[in-house]
């Protein structure tokens, strides 16, 4: 009785909306379309209500497929004409499959049974169909108009799922409970406030949908689908003409087939690059759609960059394009031609000269692709797999070529085809350019570096040189004093080990590990008495130390030997300032958080002019064998040190050199205030 009345209310309400819309527009062609899909709609609630759900009588049966028809018809509508592709096939197939289910009472010596089959095929067919162009619809509808669509694809694609599931269990099983089609009376009574909901909203039921590459090839794979699956329930048919004691074995047998089957289709690129040649040639103007394609080309040339190489990606992207399996990319450099990446393929080897590449050329300077003859009369044709090459140009210079193997589905090269690829070509000289130059660029950085500190070491050499020097100067004078040959041992240890460290730091970086020299906790009175202490005595101007009583535990964190390099490099050119009757002196003194370093000299100073414009620019020296670095040298220590050397001179007065750096107190105290 609740099956029976739910039936009765929804089609009332069904034919009562067909009225309602037939008074609102009937000149319009859709929505006199959405008044026969909601007539029939109601029709078929109200025989199914009057003869029973499982549509034991011939109203109900036309009626069932009658209204899926209509549907198909109003949704396939829904696309602006010309219509083509697949809602111009579901507005054909759609009456036919009516058709077919009006005529089978009535051909001759047709039993209960077979009619029963007929029933079955054509109401799957007209499900799967109506569920095809529902989707299709839907994805080709813009947000405005899915705004209004999903109150009506929704509720009907959900009663169309369901009908499926009961047709599907009836082809598998030899009886299916009534109450599983009677449900469907209430079922069409829910949806039915939502359709009228999607009624009142659409005015004047006609959108702007255009059936995209992608929609069509979803569409017509769901379609093969839909016939595959209706194919399957036909031979399941035929399976219960067997023993009853063979009938299991081979639904399982069956059932396994069909799905190992079904995942091979799916998963073949032949079956998807056949499928999408058949659209191109049948359904559209041109083959390709261009902004999907450029969009799929640089997702995966520019996005995919950690999965593989540059090289590797630019193979597979122009290969997509034309369903290609595999390719090898060759590039050029000063010696030729030569293998860069390969991708499913193993080329051969090519004896390709800068002669033959100008058949890659047209007579008017622009590049162009090889196929067919001209690829046979080239010298790649060499590579029997090879069935395109293409140029990759960047401005008027050959960067290389792809050399593409033959597709899964025998084409040919069309004037289309040709420019996509040439293209799509293009840009993939310009990512290989680009990655070039960066490389350069790189190299050309790495060798700057090098050359950079190959001038600080030979600086730094010339500094050890000159202290040797000046020791075998006094050596005739000191050889036999045992103070001068404990000084003479000592300098000599120290240069050996200052040009062993400067040796080390060249071959690091050769290797491009830099200076990986870890900073250290340096008290700072301990280590310039120290450096003082070692290089008193002999000819030397001797130097005064001065320290301020609150920095005798004033420490920094830093490299050693870039502090004493410094203090070298400071130290040596106030002696050669100052003079043998100079005077020199160091003072450490605090001044806030920055420790300060002062090497002062009385020597004749220098102009505000050559502080600003030479005294820190490299390779510029007054000394006779100078290289101009030393300066320089330091402030780029001083600040890699996180400090700055600072110059405080004029004519006539001496010179300051301080060295500021950032006292090691104050550094761990401004780390504990963040944390």
């Amino acid at each position: 009785m609740i099956y029976a009345t739910a039936y009765a209310i929804a089609a009332v309400a069904y034919l009562l909306m067909s009225l309602v819309l037939l008074a609102m527009g009937w000149r319009r062609l859709q929505t006199r379309l959405l008044v026969l899909a909601t007539a029939l709609h109601g029709a078929w609630a109200l025989g199914a209500g009057l003869f029973g759900g499982t549509g034991g009588r011939l109203f109900t049966e036309i009626s069932f497929t009658a209204h899926y028809t209509a549907w198909i018809l109003f949704f396939a509508f829904l696309f602006p004409p010309p219509r083509s592709g697949f809602p111009r096939v579901a507005m054909l197939v759609a009456p036919l499959l009516l058709l077919g289910k009006a005529t089978a009472p009535f051909l001759v010596g047709i039993g209960p049974q077979s009619f029963a089959r007929i029933v079955m095929v054509t109401d799957l067919g007209s499900i799967v169909l109506f569920l095809l162009i529902a989707l299709a619809a839907w994805q080709s509808a813009g947000e405005s108009e899915r705004w209004s669509l999903k109150f009506l694809a929704f509720p009907l694609g959900a009663l169309g799922i369901y009908d499926l599931f009961l047709y599907t269990q009836g082809f598998a099983f030899p009886v299916v409970g009534a109450d599983f089609f009677q449900v469907r009376g209430p079922l069409n009574l829910i949806a039915f406030p939502l359709i009228a909901i999607a009624a009142w909203r659409y005015k004047p039921w006609r959108l702007e949908l255009r059936v995209s590459r992608q929609v069509a090839l979803y569409s017509l794979a769901l379609m093969g689908l839909g016939l595959y699956l209706v194919l399957v329930a036909a031979v399941a048919l035929l399976l219960r003409r067997f023993p009853a004691a063979d009938i299991v074995p081979l639904q399982i047998g069956l059932l396994f087939t069909a799905l190992l089957l079904f995942a091979f289709l799916v998963t073949s690129g032949t079956v998807r690059a056949r499928m999408r040649l058949f659209l191109a040639r049948h359904f559209y103007e041109r083959k390709y759609d261009y902004a999907h394609e450029w969009r799929r080309f640089m997702h995966t040339l520019a996005i995919e960059a950690e999965a593989a190489p540059l090289e590797n990606r630019i193979i597979r992207a122009c290969a997509d394009l034309l369903e290609v399996p595999g390719g090898a990319l060759w590039l050029r450099d000063d010696t030729g031609m030569h293998l860069a990446a390969v991708w499913n393929h193993r080329p051969r080897a090519l004896d390709v000269g800068e002669d033959d590449l100008a058949c890659l050329w047209s007579e008017d300077g622009r590049p162009r692709c090889l196929h067919g003859e001209r690829l046979a009369a080239s010298a790649f044709g060499a590579d029997a797999d090879a069935w395109m090459v293409v140029p990759l140009a960047h401005e008027s210079t050959l960067v290389g070529c792809l050399v593409l193997t033959r597709p899964r589905v025998r084409q040919e090269i069309d004037i289309e085809d040709e420019e996509l690829v040439l293209l799509v070509a293009r840009q993939c000289a310009s990512f290989l350019a680009e990655k070039g130059a960066t490389a350069a660029l790189e190299e050309a950085r790495q060798f700057a570096r090098f050359n950079r500190q190959y001038a600080f070491v030979a600086h730094d050499l010339k500094n050890i040189i000159s202290q040797l020097s000046m020791m075998m100067k006094n050596f005739d004078r000191h050889a036999g004093n045992p103070a001068f040959q404990k000084d003479m041992i000592e300098t000599v240890r120290h240069a050996v080990t200052r040009m062993e460290g400067l040796l080390d730091r060249m071959a690091r970086l050769a290797a491009g590990q830099g200076a990986p020299d870890a900073p250290e906790i340096v008290t700072l009175d301990d280590f310039l008495r120290a450096e003082l202490a070692d290089r008193a005595g002999g000819d030397s101007t001797p130097v005064a130390y001065h320290v301020t009583p609150d920095c005798t535990d004033l420490a920094v964190r830093l490299v050693p030997d870039r502090l004493r390099a410094v203090i070298d490099h400071l130290l040596a050119n106030a002696r050669e300032a100052a003079g043998p009757e100079g005077t020199l002196a160091v003072r450490l003194a605090r001044n806030g958080r920055h420790a300060i370093i002062d090497v002062i000299d009385d020597g004749p100073g220098m102009s505000e002019d050559f502080i600003r414009e030479r005294l820190f620019t490299p390779f510029r020296s007054t000394k006779a064998r100078g290289l101009g670095v030393g300066a320089y040298q330091c402030r780029e220590f001083a600040r890699e040190m996180g400090g700055e050397l600072e110059v405080i001179s004029s004519p006539g007065s001496g010179t300051t050199m301080r060295l500021r750096l950032p006292a090691f107190e104050a550094d761990r105290e401004q780390g504990n205030g963040r944390t």
